[in-house]
């Protein structure tokens, strides 16, 4: 299943939309996109919107931590939202909704 990644800029942040299916094949596109908003845009924060993603699986957790990483060395802000029933008791059970989240880094 292919994945699409909307992007918004807003003067308040750089916001990704995925829509679809993050998991091995997948994944390298939301990379992507990451990588994109943080190399090209304004210094606001990014924020993934994982409301329109069906399944996440340890690829797409992957992508999302190296997306948080690379944004906070940045000196950026990164916050996931969005993830409801399968998605968010993925990032529930694997401990990392809370960093995801915008919990402490």
């Amino acid at each position: 299943m292919a994945l699409t990644v909307v992007r918004r800029d807003g003067p308040a942040a750089v916001t990704l939309t995925p829509q679809g299916e993050v998991d091995p094949d997948t994944a390298p596109a939301l990379e992507a996109a990451l990588d994109a908003a943080l190399d090209g845009g304004a210094p606001a924060p990014i924020v993934v919107d994982l409301s329109g993603v069906r399944f996440l699986d340890s690829a797409g957790i992957s992508a999302l931590l190296r997306g948080r990483r690379r944004t906070v060395a940045a000196g950026r802000a990164f916050r996931v939202t969005g993830a409801d029933d399968f998605v968010a008791e993925v990032l529930h059970l694997t401990g990392v909704w809370d960093l995801l989240a915008g919990g402490a880094p």
